[in-house]
């Protein structure tokens, strides 16, 4: 179990972070969905470490992204962050924005990251296969894009039952600073800053990932000195969701080796 505090950064900003579990420490950075403690990799992961999950800019308070003009100075506030936390050379897990994020940190501060997993990224543009533009698909067809199976979306959508008003808002404000960083494409340079990466980096796809082509593993891995990559059968974008226990599996072997 997550639990939430907000933490006071220098120079006075206000970061919100969830805390919980015991072990070494692991850094989990979240995609547009945010936090929520019913993610089932995530709890699992407090299970086997002291995991640290920073709210993005914006998901919190929409106010809060006047503060971060872009991805340079997304990274940089994350540095102050773990900075102020105390941790150095942690393992840092990301998924789609968040492994961005994760990705951006470790080229920008080299050190600061041991390891590295980035679950199906964003952040590189190919002509050959593009990402999909997320901001033009209708909202109930997210599901279709996001999973390989709809079943897993977790909020019904408006027309088949009840929406959870809860759920959406969060989705929108999460949306809403995603596309700050990644909106119209994902390509902020990203490219050219993969090969300053040190950690060990390992790359995770869901084979039908309609979002962003799992092509884009060869690219990250390509692009990082020390890489590899995972395709997992039968999940879309949201891998962590719809298989939790074969992206948990991955993640303790890659925790183990060298």
């Amino acid at each position: 179990m997550l639990s939430r505090e907000t933490v006071e950064l220098r120079g006075g900003q206000k970061q919100v972070v969830f805390r919980g579990g015991d072990g070494p420490p692991l850094v989990w950075l979240h995609a547009a969905d945010g936090i929520d403690n019913g993610q089932p990799l995530v709890a699992e992961l407090t299970k086997r470490h002291t995991v640290t999950a920073p709210l993005a800019p914006g998901f919190d308070d929409p106010a809060d992204l006047g503060a971060v003009d872009d991805v340079h100075e997304l990274a940089m506030h994350y540095d102050d962050l773990l900075e102020t936390l105390g941790l150095d050379e942690v393992t840092v897990v990301g998924h789609s924005f968040g492994a961005m994020i994760g990705a951006e940190i470790a080229a920008h501060y080299p050190r600061r990251v041991a390891r590295l997993v980035l679950i199906a990224p964003v952040g590189l543009w190919n002509d050959d296969y593009p990402v999909l533009d997320l901001f033009a698909v209708p909202f109930p067809d997210l599901p279709s894009v996001l999973y390989a199976d709809p079943s897993f979306a977790p909020a019904p959508l408006p027309g088949d039952g009840e929406p959870d008003v809860e759920a959406l808002v969060t989705l929108a404000r999460g949306m809403t600073a995603v596309a700050k960083f990644i909106w119209p494409i994902p390509d902020r340079g990203l490219a050219r800053r993969l090969g300053r990466i040190q950690a060990r980096t390992l790359v995770v796809f869901g084979a039908e990932d309609r979002l962003v082509p799992p092509r884009y593993a060869d690219d990250f891995v390509a692009g990082i000195p020390d890489a590899s990559k995972a395709i997992v059968a039968g999940a879309g974008h949201m891998v962590p969701v719809e298989r939790p226990e074969e992206v948990l599996a991955l993640l303790d072997d890659f925790q183990r080796g060298d």
